[in-house]
């Protein structure tokens, strides 16, 4: 990774990571259920923590921390990380609604898909940009509000399925940070 933006606990590794990353790394636990993982129910309540990633590669294969992250995003929304014409390309959107592209989410049609993020317009929060990232046993969730230039991040045991309660947990955060008069 780029250390002039920071990102001194990020990681890439194309197989295994070293020892002194995943000693450092909290244990993920799988909870995946349902018809799509069956294959996959002898995980069910096992650590993954010293599984391989390489499978995933650049869809997941990366080991951060939510503050790395949050570096991560300002700098590829606001920062030295794309030029303007990649950033435009990333930020292109087509409506979740209507399959068609959109300058720009609305009330009306409230959600988005760039190239690897996502738009959403609420009332509470206005347009954000967000992504939520997942591999067996763990969830890396951000929200950027260009506003206030604010980005909330934060990681989660398990895999999302019905009980993916994300999106309510962020908004949660900004309504206790705009109480408290930090956003």
């Amino acid at each position: 990774m780029r250390s002039d933006i920071g990102l001194p606990d990020t990681y890439y590794a194309e197989t295994q990571y070293p020892r002194d990353v995943v000693d450092r790394m909290v244990s993920g636990y799988f909870w995946g259920r349902g018809p799509g993982y069956a294959k996959l129910a002898p995980l069910l309540g096992t650590d993954t923590r010293d599984d391989s990633v390489s499978w995933l590669r650049a869809a997941g294969g990366t080991v951060s921390t939510p503050e790395d992250l949050t570096r991560w995003v300002r700098a590829i929304y606001t920062g030295p990380m794309l030029a303007p014409r990649q950033r435009a390309e990333l930020m292109s959107l087509v409506s979740t609604k209507t399959g068609r592209p959109i300058a720009k989410t609305s009330l009306g049609d409230p959600r988005g898909f760039g190239l690897g993020v996502a738009q959403e317009t609420a009332s509470l929060t206005g347009t954000t940009w967000f992504y939520e990232g997942d591999s067996l046993g763990y969830r890396m969730v951000y929200v950027y509000y260009p506003p206030q230039d604010a980005v909330i991040a934060f990681a989660l045991n398990s895999m999302p399925g019905a009980e993916n309660k994300t999106d309510q947990l962020a908004k949660t955060i900004y309504k206790t940070l705009q109480a408290a008069g930090r956003l």
